[in-house]
């Protein structure tokens, strides 16, 4: 099975089931897999911050949501992070494929990979770094604890992630 495969299982598996997305090459096959999947709902957004307030508006609604995107849309989504997701205790799941990690090949992208989990912990959400498939069972804790708390996660997958 795939790393995308184990990944698109374990989200599931957790109960989540209202995703928005923004594009990014690593995350395509998961995307792929979600806008196949009749059973959930899935929407392209074309912001970070604007999949925040979607998916807002998903958990109020009984959903239990995830924006999936690279660790550089973190940052265009800080402030609804904090103000919409934080002040209302609002859990959201971030899928984050960690570009600026080993092995990226585009050197623009290592500013943002190096602050990122700096930034989430600053934004109050907590970071947790999933560097091969076979520590997917350990994010069953940490979203079940996010949903108990009304705090947001986020899951970063590194460039090994995607290489196992």
């Amino acid at each position: 099975m795939t790393p995308t495969d184990q990944l698109y299982q374990r989200l599931r598996s957790n109960g989540l089931d209202f995703f928005a997305s923004v594009p990014c090459k690593l995350l395509d096959g998961l995307l792929k897999r979600l806008g196949d999947d009749d059973d959930i709902i899935y929407t392209p957004v074309s912001r970070e911050e604007d999949g925040v307030g979607v998916l807002a508006g998903a958990y109020m609604a009984g959903r239990r949501p995830a924006l999936v995107m690279q660790n550089s849309g973190f940052g265009n989504s800080v402030n609804a992070v904090c103000s919409l997701l934080n002040y209302y205790g609002v859990p959201v799941i971030f899928v984050i494929s960690h570009r600026g990690s080993p092995g990226e090949p585009v050197a623009a992208q290592n500013v943002m990979g190096d602050a990122v989990a700096g930034i989430m912990a600053a934004s109050g959400v907590r970071a947790v770094s999933i560097g091969h498939p076979d520590q997917l069972q350990q994010i069953d804790a940490e979203i079940t604890a996010a949903f108990a708390e009304g705090r947001s996660l986020g899951l970063l997958l590194p460039f090994s992630f995607w290489e196992a």
